[in-house]
């Protein structure tokens, strides 16, 4: 997949959002887990959602920001 988005030309921002869309899928991935431990109430996968959970939204939020600043950077206007 990551190929599909870096190739050669790619630049900071190509590999900031290629980052961002894969944090996104971990916080996803978690919370997923996260409500279908509420059903199973497995203690062992309640603790380590507690402890993954909050580790991605980290990494999104940091990958995120830094997508942002980079973008704001760019110029929308320029010949590719």
């Amino acid at each position: 997949m990551m190929k599909t988005y870096l190739d050669e030309d790619a630049d900071a921002l190509d590999g900031f959002e290629f980052l961002t869309m894969a944090e996104a899928g971990e916080v996803g991935h978690w919370s997923v887990l996260k409500t279908l431990n509420q059903t199973a109430n497995s203690s062992e996968i309640g603790d380590l959602v507690e402890w993954a959970l909050p580790i991605q939204e980290r990494h999104y939020a940091g990958v995120t920001q830094t997508s942002l600043e980079l973008a704001s950077e760019e110029d929308p206007n320029e010949p590719a």
